[in-house]
């Protein structure tokens, strides 16, 4: 499945909507930062929430945040540090850790079990303008994996929303 986001929407707005190939509107994301990524919100187009994203803090380590489904389950967790000269992330669902390949201020990266790709994040070039394409290649939770690489990519844009 493969969806779409226009580029301007991820970099200056809190709120934006995920389109189908043929621009039909999906999904509908809301953010919320107050120094950084609070909490993040997907929904579809009848406002129902999907899964919410919300930031935790371990004392004095690191921040992490969790992805918890309509019912308030934790179904994911998504841990940023830095390594060298870039962040890094650690992804776990269903107690698997997932990995990040690619370059991700570039916007061309994938998110990997130890087998397969699960999903990646490209920047296309389309004649109607620039988009983001998140292609999810599992069958598996489809929806989430989506929404985390949307998370992913916030967090990458948490500085340009702070104006720093």
């Amino acid at each position: 499945m493969k969806f779409y986001i226009k580029p301007s929407h991820f970099a200056k707005k809190s709120s934006f909507t995920v389109r189908d190939d043929s621009k039909n509107r999906l999904f509908k994301v809301k953010g919320k930062f107050l120094f950084g990524l609070r909490s993040l919100r997907i929904s579809d187009m009848n406002n129902q929430c999907l899964y919410i994203t919300r930031r935790r803090f371990k004392p004095a380590t690191f921040k992490y945040y969790t992805i918890e489904n309509e019912q308030g389950e934790i179904v994911a967790r998504i841990r940023r540090t830095y390594g060298f000269l870039r962040p890094k992330f650690t992804l776990m669902i269903d107690d698997k850790t997932l990995e990040i390949k690619g370059s991700l201020y570039q916007h061309n990266f994938s998110v990997a079990d130890d087998f397969n790709t699960l999903a990646s994040m490209s920047k296309k070039v389309f004649p109607t303008g620039d988009a983001f394409e998140i292609e999810v290649q599992t069958e598996k939770h489809p929806l989430l994996h989506l929404f985390m690489m949307i998370t992913v990519d916030q967090f990458l844009h948490e500085r340009k929303k702070l104006g720093q």
